[in-house]
């Protein structure tokens, strides 16, 4: 007596499937599952991939952008010495302040000797007036007005202190200004009172240093 079992009922085809069309079934079933298998495991696989990116965009040290180049300020003043026709400042200023611009500005009355520093607190600067300067505090300071005076690094000086005025202030938040003989100093920056205020004792050593000499006035 035969034990075969009767193929499974199709319903689209209102029947028992053939022994043919079982095999193409379950074959068709194997295809299907391989096929999502493959992509699963290509998903799986850029899951990875982008994790390994992620691991090691955020695992390497990065360069911060660079800043621009310092300047060696001292070098540019010995170039100019002769173009200005006096000694230049050079201060001495703490390691972790760069040089970022040291050069002679302006012309007839506005001329002056100017360096720059990017310090920890924002920035400070210094300009140095040179032989017929008369418009350097104008040229330099802009709006600011005296709101004081300051004895610093054994000179008297004006005091520019903006500090209330926030953004608005902009590279003079606090400055001081001096005159040794016929040369206008100015100091200025963004930091604290504390920097500017070293800054100005750095000029004012340096300025005695390099003799130049005359009667300490106010400008």
């Amino acid at each position: 007596m035969s034990t075969e079992q009767p193929g499974r009922v199709v319903a689209e085809l209102g029947r028992p499937e053939t022994p043919q069309e079982t095999a193409d079934r379950k074959a068709e079933e194997r295809r299907l599952r391989r096929q999502r298998q493959t992509a699963r495991n290509l998903v799986y696989s850029l899951l990875v991939c982008v994790g390994l990116v992620a691991v090691i965009v955020l695992a390497v040290p990065r360069p911060q952008a660079p800043l621009r180049d310092t300047i060696d300020y001292r070098a540019e003043a010995s170039q100019y010495s002769d173009t200005a026709g006096q000694a230049l400042v050079t201060p001495d200023v703490p390691k972790s302040w760069k040089a970022n611009a040291a050069e002679l500005r302006g012309t007839g009355g506005t001329a002056s000797w100017y360096v720059g520093f990017v310090t920890p607190g924002g920035f400070t600067g210094l300009n140095e007036g040179l032989p017929g300067d008369s418009g350097l505090l104008s040229s330099v300071l802009g709006e600011a007005k005296p709101t004081g005076t300051a004895q610093v690094g054994g000179l008297r000086w004006r005091v520019y202190d903006r500090r209330d005025l926030g953004d608005a202030a902009g590279n003079v938040a606090y400055g001081l200004s001096t005159k040794i003989g016929d040369i206008v100093l100015a100091v200025y920056g963004t930091p604290s009172k504390a920097q500017v205020q070293a800054l100005a004792v750095s000029v004012a050593a340096d300025a005695r240093s390099r003799g130049l000499t005359g009667a300490n006035t106010l400008p």
